[in-house]
């Protein structure tokens, strides 16, 4: 009975394919990132949203008006969705390495330029997860409490509110900024991720095989960059999100980036910069990390990569 329940075991590891195990270790990675990065990512949305650009201000009101649950406000859609997310992303990132890989028949690590058209690829795709994940958490994340009055109590009758009165256009509201968005970050996201490995570790693309710190480093690294480059839109993004468009202020994403340009100057596209930039750090450590440690253990239980 053990023998048959170890050939069992070992024919529905053999049966996965390249884009499921990037399914699986994208899930993984993306778990694991919400838990490290939420409670930063929370204080980068009041940011945003609001007109102070001071981190202990808006960490201090938080934690002295809401409590230190208050940090992780709004992490039930991400844990719920970022797994699928990054999963998404990842397989993505996959196929269209793979397709690239058999259309040019060879072996050598693919060229940074066609890294680059992959993560564009996988950045398209992820937003339309991405679109609506997004506007559910920022509207859960910029909820007061007493001595306010939340609008909305929980995730899902926030869902259900949206729904109702918006209809499913209503999720995907800053769409078109949201792609605006993922299509360049997801660009430099790999391509910097795979130029890191050749930095701190010559020769390990070819190899395949970087150490464990290489990952680390170089996921947090990625992350960063990619936020640098698209931070503006990320802002305007966020002020397009926070309200329903019946009561929103804004016609649009360019009127949302004239409107916020005009009353508050260029400072407002950066601010939050800094606060993001540590989040994407450690987001983007542990989920590199994470996924590749993931990925490894589902090619070391295929029976055909067994030594």
């Amino acid at each position: 009975m053990l023998e048959e329940s170890q050939g069992v075991t070992a024919s529905l590891t053999y049966a996965l394919s390249p884009a499921v195990k990037d399914f699986i270790a994208g899930a993984a990675g993306g778990s694991a990132s919400v838990l490290a990065g939420h409670p930063l990512d929370t204080v980068r949305i009041r940011l945003q949203h609001g007109r102070t650009d001071s981190i202990q201000v808006i960490a201090r009101a938080l934690l002295a008006k809401e409590g230190p649950k208050a940090l992780f406000k709004g992490a039930v859609y991400p844990l719920l969705t970022v797994a699928i997310q990054s999963a998404v992303v990842f397989q993505s990132y996959g196929v269209a390495c793979r397709a690239i890989t058999s259309k040019t028949q060879s072996d050598a690590p693919l060229s940074y330029s066609l890294v680059c058209a992959a993560g564009m690829f996988a950045g398209a795709v992820q937003t339309l997860i991405s679109t609506p994940v997004d506007l559910l958490k920022i509207r859960q994340q910029l909820q007061l409490v007493p001595p306010g009055s939340p609008q909305y109590v929980g995730p899902l009758q926030l869902l259900r509110h949206i729904l109702s009165t918006e209809g499913l256009p209503g999720l995907y509201r800053g769409a078109c900024i949201t792609l605006l968005r993922d299509v360049p970050a997801h660009a430099i996201y790999f391509t910097s991720y795979e130029a890191c490995h050749e930095i701190f570790a010559p020769g390990s693309r070819a190899s395949g095989q970087p150490s464990a710190a290489v990952q680390f480093c170089g996921g947090g690294l990625a992350g960063m960059l990619s936020w640098l480059g698209i931070y503006h839109f990320d802002v305007i993004k966020t002020r397009l999100q926070s309200r329903p468009r019946a009561t929103s202020p804004y016609s649009g994403w360019m009127h949302c980036a004239a409107e916020s340009y005009r009353q508050e100057g260029r400072g407002v596209f950066f601010r939050g910069l800094g606060t993001t930039l540590c989040r994407a750090f450690v987001v983007n450590a542990v989920l590199f990390s994470v996924y590749e440690a993931a990925l490894q253990g589902l090619h070391s239980h295929d029976p055909a990569n067994a030594a």
